[in-house]
């Protein structure tokens, strides 16, 4: 397998260089050793992928329905059912708002009635401010009146009384002393008595007080009483413009109070009728309906977890979550496989590849498609192979509609995507090769012997390999090496270093794992099998392939952080720096920076890697694949 070629190179770190060791040229013949031919042929460089058959124009139900605890499924149509626009689909459980509902329904009575005693006590208001302001005005009015009144008519009328009595009393003390006078003379002749002059003259006295009071009643009304009068009924005046002042602020106050209390109320209406509406609405969203034809398929996939758990999520009585997609409804004419490719091979596929596809349901039909799109940013793995990074690529059915509406979303497909054809190549399978610093080595049968020859390879397939240099149609090369030639690994990691560059496919290799091997390369069977057990302590990986086929070789051991290093420093400055470190790494890359100058030095790297292997206890690889046989 492609990824296997490219990661064989992960295997037990070499520390010694090649210097062209002769005891590694020739060995013995083995008895138990399997061979395999070189041919020239056709090559068809392939990356096979699982994944599920799809609608690529689905329309998908989601539960609307709020609630953290979820909302409970009392009907759903069967899956696989056939339906048409206006079908109800599914029914959800609506007790609960329901009562909401009715609870709602007293609240925003409540509301309604505070806002018409809101909206009247406004109204009373209003109209009592009208009323107290204008009585105010009126007393202001009156009062003006009244010191006008009193300038104009009653000091004028008084004052005109008081003249009045003057000139009365001036008259009374004339005729009094023309009479005092008179009767004097008289008595004087003896006409008159004294008696007669005595009354005289007090009658004289008398309207000379009088005179002497109204003449002293004008001049209290003029130095007293008139500026008391003005100063009081000019003094009332201001007081009741004053008072209109009081009445006007406090009736806007009392009004503003009355407006907020009225917008409260409104907006307490507004809030209670819009939850009000809202369960409505959420009511009607527990019946979902049909929006166009189609089939029902339930939407049972899981974000996260354990893959292949078989514990359904959509059935009646479930409970779904708001936005919780429940029923797809595929367009069963317009088809396409949900596949994931791992990140190894991601960099091959682009939109256009021809593809073929199996499906598992109608085994021995070929369908033929094409790569439709392909992710730009990976997915996250699931546990436990959480550090999993595989990009999600679409591939579209191009067979003619009649056929591609036969199948049923959810089926499972596998896929293989052409990404070159060669004609006439010289090819091995590929588990006779063995990958060590970027170069490539195979053990050839001659003169009964078996000889290590260096090779240059091309494009590898899950199966084959392409010879580019070194070898000739019709050699004899061991099977798996690896397993079969123990001794001669050695020996070749012993002779040649290791690096992380891979001649097979000209792209990077993978990120190495911190500790242990990657799977090797090599089919089992039609199907290819998985490889041997897991790789021992700092040494080889893999065992040999259990029956059905050869396996995919052997895990590798240990690991090279010089290697690891050189590969990562894109641009051999010594130094990596953020834009050129892995996605692993730059989830640690503050604490790899010891120094804090913003890149990882060679020295603290080395540091690192050596820490994280003294701390594994240098353990060996994973499994240099997984189980044999043409599964």
């Amino acid at each position: 397998m492609l990824i296997a070629l490219a990661v064989t190179l992960l295997g037990t770190a070499g520390l010694f260089a090649w210097h062209g060791n002769p005891f590694a040229e020739k060995t013995e013949e083995p008895t138990n050793l399997l061979f395999e031919t070189v041919k020239r042929g056709p090559l068809e460089i392939t990356i096979t992928e699982r994944g599920n058959l799809e609608s690529a124009n689905n329309d998908q139900i989601i539960c609307m329905v709020e609630g953290e605890q979820g909302t409970g499924i009392l009907k759903i149509l069967e899956e696989g059912s056939r339906v048409k626009a206006g079908d109800l689909l599914v029914e959800l459980d609506s007790s609960k708002l329901k009562n909401d509902l009715t609870a709602q329904e007293i609240t925003l009575e409540q509301a309604s009635a505070n806002l018409k005693t809101a909206e009247k006590n406004l109204e009373i208001q209003e109209t009592q401010n009208e009323s107290d302001i204008a009585a105010v005005k009126l007393k202001i009015e009156l009062a003006d009146l009244d010191l006008e009144k009193y300038k104009e008519g009653d000091y004028i009328q008084e004052k005109d009384t008081v003249k009045g009595e003057i000139e009365l009393a001036t008259e009374d003390v004339t005729r009094a002393e023309d009479k005092y006078a008179f009767t004097k003379r008289l008595a004087k002749k003896g006409y008159a008595k004294q008696s007669e002059v005595e009354a005289d003259r007090v009658s004289l006295q008398k309207a000379r007080i009088n005179l002497q009071v109204a003449e002293m009643k004008m001049d209290v009304l003029e130095r007293y009483t008139k500026g008391r009068k003005e100063a009081e009924l000019d003094a009332n005046a201001k007081e009741y413009k004053r008072e209109l002042e009081r009445v006007e602020l406090k009736a806007k106050a009392t009004q503003a109070k009355y407006e907020a209390d009225l917008k409260a109320a409104q907006k307490t209406y507004e809030v209670e009728k819009s939850k009000y509406d809202k369960i409505i609405e959420q009511i009607k969203l527990c019946k979902i309906y049909a929006k166009r034809d189609g089939m029902v398929v339930y939407v049972n996939q899981r974000a996260g977890g354990f893959r292949g758990s078989s514990e359904p999520l959509i059935y009646e009585g479930a409970k779904v979550k708001e936005r919780q997609p429940i029923i797809n409804l595929p367009d069963v004419t317009n088809m396409q496989v949900n596949a994931r490719i791992h990140e190894s091979k991601i960099a091959m596929v682009r939109v256009g590849l021809p593809c073929t596809i199996h499906l598992d349901a109608q085994a021995g039909e070929t369908f033929r498609g094409e790569v439709a799109n392909v992710a730009a940013v990976s997915t996250s793995g699931n546990w436990p192979n959480i550090n999993l990074k595989e990009y999600v690529t679409l591939i579209k059915l191009t067979d003619d509609v009649e056929k591609v509406s036969q199948l049923k979303p959810g089926m499972t497909a596998e896929i293989e995507i052409l990404i070159d054809r060669l004609t006439d190549v010289l090819q091995a399978p590929v588990q006779s090769f063995v990958e060590r610093g970027g170069r490539h080595f195979v053990w050839v049968m001659a003169d009964g012997k078996v000889t290590r020859k260096e090779v240059k390879v091309g494009k590898p397939n899950d199966q084959f390999m392409e010879i580019v240099d070194g070898l000739k149609e019709g050699e004899k090369l061991v099977q798996t090496p690896r397993v079969a030639l123990p001794k001669e690994i050695a020996l070749l990691e012993a002779d040649v270093p290791a690096n992380v560059e891979s001649a097979t496919t000209g792209l990077k290799a993978p990120p190495l794992p911190p500790a242990g091997g990657a799977p090797g390369a090599g089919p089992g069977g039609a199907r290819g099998g998985r490889g041997g057990p897991p790789g021992s302590a700092g040494g080889e990986g893999g065992g040999a392939p259990m029956a059905g086929g050869a396996g995919r070789g052997a895990g590798g051991g240990g690991f090279d952080p010089e290697a690891i290093f050189a590969r990562l420093d894109k641009n051999g400055d010594g130094k990596i720096a953020p834009d050129e470190a892995d996605d692993r790494m730059k989830d640690r890359f503050s604490q790899l920076d010891t120094d804090g100058d913003k890149f990882i030095q060679k020295a603290e790297f080395l540091k690192a890697m050596e820490a994280m292997r003294a701390a594994r206890g240098g353990a060996g690889g994973p499994p240099g694949g997984g189980a044999g046989g043409g599964q």
